[in-house]
């Protein structure tokens, strides 16, 4: 397999993927479905070779891996296991053991007189309904930010879909290792643990120790600091393949050496940002390309055979045998399906109500994990071709992850709108924790401030309240934040604003001001219904947006880069008048980025140079 050819399969499929994407960007249809299924006509068409396919895959998923890895803070990494975790924990472990029980009961039905014309050359064993259980419970946070229009907020729901997205990359990194063995025995899954944890540690030592020497080499240039990323992904991919390793692996661990620091280096990050989307448009397109269904392409003996299921079956002279052997592969993908889209949102819904979040921010939790994640696609990849995995468990397992991932793209969508109909038929009960227990509101409050929101934000404007003896009430839903509201809060409710309980017991009508910090649809359009009685303060991003919103009756709309303009306009007025000298200025912004550290003090000839620099 040349790299000539590896450039050839890419080239072809863009250049049918491309033309699709542009019919359906003017019919205003969805990127990821529109990815899967023109990667799926390149695979039906056949103009591709399947191992040429396969190892585009590995190599796109690969880069794709390395671009997000880049995003990681090692600083951040916790040795404490969080509550999120542990729900992450369970969730793989419940769905994980159904996946292989339910492999193991397909394995057992094919296996019986019943379906004798309808089954597979080997059995699905253990080893392989292991695999099932893999897709079953693994989800992406690629996969997972990729469906999200925008960017990812300080929204309860968005925070624990990322941490549990975050949380089974980690884990799928150990089972790459683990399949990388080539084998079950023990001995050489040792081997690969050592060799993935010596990448580890070196992407850790490169982090924190050599880089910052890659940057001051660097001397501030983005094309050298470019090269040095790309030469460091070479050195690790090397690495990789030289301890027989998988490269998604040594991808991981380079973008773990590389130290993100894209305010000085910021053409370089944005560089990288743009090769994630071309590595995303290639991971959608082939795994929709990878996808096996029966086609006229397929057929070799019978002509007639390929036309099922585009033909009458009348017409078909053994429609049974010809779908036979895809009767398993449906429906292992059935079920995969069935436990990725329906289960995993309810098990992990039900875990994170239990551990103090509300219904809502559960549920659309729930509802952003309900896919097959990439990683599930490399671990079948890396199985299939070192032999631990049987073709029709592959194609069921990439089936499953084509259709899951169109049907997230759906539920993620309208995540909000299949909330209400749960809601509104009851499906959800009752609230697990009562508001009335968990909350410290004077009963008699009136004419105060409600702050939706116990952030940056949320704390500034409790501290201005508390400074001009003003009522207030905050509102959180984000259990990780209920110890500081005790603590720091005269009046807090503890619950979601949208709930009526909630609204009930923070007095909302008798307030005298609401103040939404968090950027939610949802959140904002239920505030905007009290604005007859109530003065409304709402959040969004989009400057068109926030006239909109005014024209509603929205009091006032916190457009953060309006804000930020201001701030920086304000700060320069100060530098120019001479209410602030550099250093004061320097001090005074880590103290607004709560930075304990202050800056060093620039010398007296600097603060001259920076002063006459600004006055022209």
């Amino acid at each position: 397999m040349t790299d000539v050819a590896l450039l050839t399969a890419l080239a072809v499929l863009f250049v049918v993927v491309g033309p699709l994407l542009l019919i359906a960007k003017g019919l205003r249809l969805s990127l990821i479905p529109s990815l899967i299924l023109a990667g799926l006509l390149v695979g039906q068409l056949g103009i591709i070779d399947g191992e040429l396919m396969l190892e585009l895959s590995r190599l796109g998923i690969a880069f794709l891996v390395f671009t997000f890895s880049v995003q990681i803070n090692t600083e951040r990494v916790r040795t404490v296991v969080s509550n999120t975790e542990i729900v992450a924990i369970v969730q793989m472990l419940v769905l994980g053991a159904l996946g292989i029980l339910f492999a193991l009961a397909v394995g057992i039905a094919l296996e019986s007189e019943a379906l004798a014309g309808v089954g597979i050359d080997e059995p699905l064993t253990v080893e392989q309904a292991l695999f099932v259980g893999i897709a079953a419970a693994l989800s992406s946070s690629i996969v997972g930010t990729t469906l999200f229009a925008k960017s990812q907020t300080d929204i309860v729901h968005d925070s624990l879909s990322s941490e549990i997205d975050s949380f089974n990359d980690l884990l799928a990194v150990f089972l790459l290792l683990v399949v990388s063995a080539g084998t079950f025995a023990l001995d050489p899954i040792a081997m690969q643990l050592g060799y993935g944890i010596m990448l580890l540690a070196a992407a850790i030592i490169v982090n924190r120790y050599l880089f910052g020497i890659v940057e001051r080499l660097a001397g501030g240039s983005d094309e050298a600091m470019l090269i040095s990323i790309v030469a460091l992904l070479i050195v690790f991919l090397a690495a990789a393949e030289f301890l027989e390793t998988s490269i998604v692996v040594g991808a991981f661990a380079a973008g773990i050496a590389v130290r993100d620091n894209p305010v000085e280096y910021s053409e370089v990050f944005n560089g990288v940002t743009s090769i994630q989307e071309f590595f995303v448009a290639i991971f959608f397109a082939t795994v929709g390309a990878l996808v096996t269904l029966p086609s006229p392409i397929t057929v070799v003996s019978d002509p007639s055979a390929a036309l099922v299921p585009f033909v009458p079956i009348g017409l078909v002279s053994d429609p049974l045998a010809t779908l036979a052997p895809f009767v398993p592969v449906a429906t292992v993908a059935l079920g995969l399906v069935i436990l990725t889209v329906v289960i995993k949102p309810i098990v992990t819904a039900a875990l994170l109500v239990y551990t103090g979040y509300d219904r809502r921010s559960a549920t659309v939790t729930g509802l952003d994990l309900d896919h097959v994640g990439e990683f599930s696609v490399i671990v079948a990849i890396e199985a299939l071709v070192l032999g631990l995995l049987i073709e029709p468990v592959f194609e069921a397992i990439i089936l499953a992850a084509a259709v899951s991932m169109i049907l997230s793209n759906v539920t993620h969508t309208y995540d909000e709108e299949i909330y209400g109909v749960m809601v509104n038929r009851g499906w959800l009960g009752e609230p697990y924790h009562d508001v009335d227990d968990w909350n410290s509101v004077p009963e008699d409050i009136s004419d105060h401030v409600v702050v939706v929101g116990y952030g940056r934000q949320g704390r500034r404007l409790v501290e201005f309240c508390e400074e001009f003896d003003q009522p207030y009430v905050v509102i959180e839903n984000n259990p990780q934040a209920l110890p500081d509201l005790r603590a720091e809060c005269d009046a807090y409710v503890f619950g979601d604003a949208i709930e009526p309980e909630t609204a009930a017991v923070a007095n909302l009508e008798s307030a005298e001001l609401v103040i939404s910090t968090a950027e939610s649809k949802p959140l904002t359009e239920y505030f905007l219904s009290f604005t007859d009685t109530v003065d409304v303060i709402v959040r969004t991003n989009e400057l068109p947006m926030a006239a909109e919103l005014i024209d509603r009756g929205a009091t006032y709309v916190i457009v953060p880069d309006l804000l930020a303009a201001d701030q920086l306009a304000d700060s320069l007025g100060a530098l120019l008048n001479g209410e602030y000298d550099p250093d004061e200025l320097r001090t005074e912004s880590m103290r607004a980025l709560d930075v304990d550290r202050v800056p060093p003090r620039s010398s007296s000839a600097e603060s001259t140079s920076d002063t006459r620099e600004f006055g022209g």
